[in-house]
C-alpha cells in the first residue's frame, strides 16, 4: 500500500511540475508578437488620438521586451516616450530615455534614436535644465543626417526644428531664433512628397498645421511688439488645411484652442466661442480633459465678456465641475488599473489562482511604487525651486536697498545712442516707478510709461533692456510676480485668495496669463508655491 501509494504522489508531482513547466513556456511572448502588439497601439492612437487609455499597455510591453533582450524595446520605448510627452510627464520621458540611450547599437534607427533625443530634449527644458536639453538636441540633430530615406529625413527634420524653436524660447535667449527655427521646421514639412512616400500625407500635413499654430502664438505672445495679423495669417492657413485636409483628431483640436484663444485676445469673443465649441466636438470624441479645461475658459471668459451672464456661468460651472473631477480621477487610477488588471484575468481559463495573485500582487507593487518615485522626484524638484524662490524673497530687500549703486555702476555702458544723463535720469524714475508700484496697473503700457517718464519708447526700452536685462513685458512680469509672490510670504492672509483674484491684484486681467508669466519667473505655479509656503510657515493642526 505505501508503495502505491509513493508512486501515486510521485506521479501527481511530475504532472504538476510538467504543468507549472508548459504554462512559463506558453506564457513567454515572442517579438513578433510585441512588435504586432505595439503596431495595433500606433493604430489604436493614430485613429482616436487617444493615449491615456494605452499607458499601462506599453509599459508592460517595454518590459517584457526588454527582459527578454527583443531590438523591439527601442521602438516600444519611443513610443511610451511619446505618450508621455503626450501626457505631459517629463521626468518619465527622460527616465527611459536615459534607458533607452544604454539600447543604442549600430542596428538601431536613425529616426528613432534622433527622435527619442528631440523628446529628451524638450523634456529636460520643459524642467529648466537647459544645458542638458541643448547638449540633448545636438544629439538629436546628429542622427538626422544617417537617414537614407528623403522624406522620411524631411519629416524628422521638421520635427527636430520645430521643438529646438522651443528651446530658445524656454531659455529667453535670441527670441527671433523661435522664429528662424519654426521657418525651417515648416520648410522640411513642405518638402516631403505625396507621391509613392513613405511619409502619409496625413503626418505631413499635421505638422504644417502644428508649426503654424506655434508661429500663430509666436506673433502673437513671443514677438515685442506683437503681429496679430502676420499671426492670424499662419492660423487662417491652418483652418484650411484643417477644412480640406485630414489630419489628426488630437491636432485638429489644438488648432480650435489656439484659434479660441488669438480670437478671444482680439476681443473677437463670437469667433473665440465658435472655435472652442468646435474644439469641445472633437473633445468628446478624443477625451482629452486638460482640452476641455481650456475649452470651458475660454467659454467662460467669451461669454461674460459678451455680457451673457447665463452661459458665462453654466461653462464656469462645468469648468469647476471638470477640475473636481480631474483630482478623483487622480486619486483612483490606481484602482481603475487594478481593475483592468482583474477583468483581463478573469478571462485567461488556463490561469492557477497562485499565477493570478503573484502577477497581480507584481503589478501593484509596480503600479505604487512608479507613483511614489513620480511624486517623489516632482516634490524634489518644486521643493528645490521653492527653496531658491524663498531664498530670493528675503534678500529682496537688500537688493532694493543697493538698486541704485548697481544702476550707477552700469551707467558707465550706457548705450552711445543715449547721453549718459538720460540714462541716469530714467534710472532714477525706473527706481521710482518700482518703488511706487505702478506696475500693478492692468493698463501699463511701455507707451504710457515713456509718456509718464518724458521720453520716447526707444529710450525707455533701451535702457530697461541694458540694465534689467529683460524686455518691457519680461520686466513688468518679473516686477508683479516679486510682488505677489513677496505678499503671499509675508501676510498668510493673501494666501487664501483665488488665483483669479492673486492676478487681479498684481495687474493681470487674465488668470492664465498670470499663471503662465508666475511659472516662467519661478518654475512653480501658484498653486504649488502657495501650498508649499503653508506647509513651511503655517503650523499643522491636530
Amino acid at each position: 500500500m505505501n508503495s502505491n501509494r509513493m508512486r501515486a504522489y510521485r506521479s501527481i508531482l511530475f504532472l504538476i511540475i510538467l504543468h507549472l513547466f508548459t504554462l512559463g513556456k506558453s506564457q513567454k511572448i515572442s517579438e513578433e508578437q510585441l512588435k504586432n502588439e505595439l503596431q495595433q497601439i500606433q493604430d489604436k492612437i493614430g485613429s482616436t488620438s487617444v493615449v491615456n487609455t494605452t499607458i499601462k499597455q506599453l509599459e508592460n510591453i517595454y518590459r517584457t521586451a526588454k527582459e527578454n533582450k527583443y531590438n523591439v524595446a527601442f521602438p516600444i520605448g519611443t513610443e511610451l516616450m511619446r505618450t508621455y510627452s503626450t501626457l505631459n510627464n517629463s521626468e518619465k520621458v527622460i527616465e527611459v530615455a536615459t534607458d533607452l540611450e544604454s539600447h543604442i547599437n549600430e542596428d538601431s534607427s536613425p529616426q528613432q534614436v534622433s527622435n527619442m533625443y528631440k523628446m529628451k530634449a524638450g523634456s529636460l527644458g520643459a524642467l529648466g535644465f537647459l544645458e542638458d536639453s541643448h547638449k540633448a538636441y545636438q544629439s538629436s540633430k546628429k542622427y538626422l543626417g544617417k537617414i537614407q530615406d528623403n522624406d522620411v529625413r524631411h519629416y524628422y527634420s521638421s520635427l527636430f526644428y520645430s521643438n529646438y524653436s522651443g528651446y530658445f524660447d524656454q531659455s529667453k535667449k535670441q527670441p527671433d531664433s523661435v522664429r528662424l527655427y519654426l521657418i525651417k521646421g515648416l520648410e522640411e514639412a513642405e518638402k516631403i512628397s505625396e507621391k509613392k512616400s513613405s511619409i502619409a500625407p496625413g503626418k505631413k500635413y499635421d505638422l504644417i498645421v502644428s508649426i503654424q499654430a506655434n508661429l500663430t502664438l509666436y506673433y502673437l505672445w513671443i514677438i515685442q511688439p506683437a503681429q496679430p495679423r502676420t499671426a492670424e495669417t499662419y492660423l487662417l492657413k491652418s483652418l484650411k488645411i484643417a477644412e480640406h485636409r485630414k489630419i489628426s483628431s488630437l491636432n485638429e483640436m489644438n488648432l480650435y484652442r489656439t484659434a479660441g484663444d488669438f480670437y478671444f485676445e482680439q476681443k473677437n469673443n463670437d469667433k473665440a466661442i465658435h472655435y472652442a465649441q468646435k474644439g469641445l466636438e472633437l473633445e468628446r470624441k478624443i477625451s482629452s480633459p486638460s482640452g476641455r479645461e481650456i475649452f470651458y475658459e475660454i467659454l467662460t471668459e467669451a461669454y461674460l465678456a459678451k455680457n451673457n451672464t447665463l452661459e458665462g456661468k453654466k461653462y464656469n460651472q462645468l469648468l469647476t465641475k471638470l477640475r473636481d473631477s480631474i483630482r478623483t480621477v487622480e486619486k483612483h487610477s490606481v484602482n481603475k488599473v487594478t481593475t483592468a488588471i482583474k477583468k483581463e484575468k478573469d478571462k485567461e481559463k488556463n490561469s492557477t489562482l497562485r499565477n493570478y495573485l503573484y502577477i497581480f500582487f507584481i503589478l501593484i507593487i509596480l503600479g505604487c511604487g512608479g507613483i511614489w518615485y513620480y511624486w517623489k522626484s516632482r516634490n524634489k524638484i518644486l521643493q528645490q525651486r521653492f527653496q531658491e524662490l524663498i531664498t530670493k524673497i528675503k534678500h529682496e530687500s537688500e537688493n532694493r536697498q543697493d538698486g541704485m549703486e548697481k544702476h550707477e555702476e552700469k551707467a558707465i555702458k550706457a548705450p552711445k545712442t543715449i547721453a549718459e544723463e538720460t540714462v541716469n535720469q530714467l534710472l532714477s524714475k525706473i527706481s521710482k516707478f518700482e518703488k511706487t508700484e505702478k506696475y500693478l496697473k492692468s493698463d501699463i503700457t511701455i507707451a504710457g510709461m515713456a509718456s509718464s517718464f518724458g521720453t520716447n519708447t526707444k529710450y525707455l526700452s533701451e535702457v530697461i533692456k541694458s540694465y534689467k536685462n529683460k524686455n518691457f513685458n519680461q520686466y513688468i512680469n518679473s516686477l508683479r510676480v516679486e510682488y505677489i509672490t513677496r505678499k503671499l510670504y509675508e501676510d498668510s492672509v493673501w494666501r487664501k485668495y483665488k488665483i483669479t483674484s492673486l492676478a487681479e491684484l498684481c495687474g493681470y486681467a487674465n488668470h492664465r496669463v498670470f499663471q503662465t508669466a508666475f511659472k516662467k519667473e519661478t518654475g512653480l505655479t501658484p498653486s504649488d508655491f502657495i501650498i508649499s509656503l503653508k506647509k513651511e510657515t503655517e503650523p499643522e493642526t491636530v
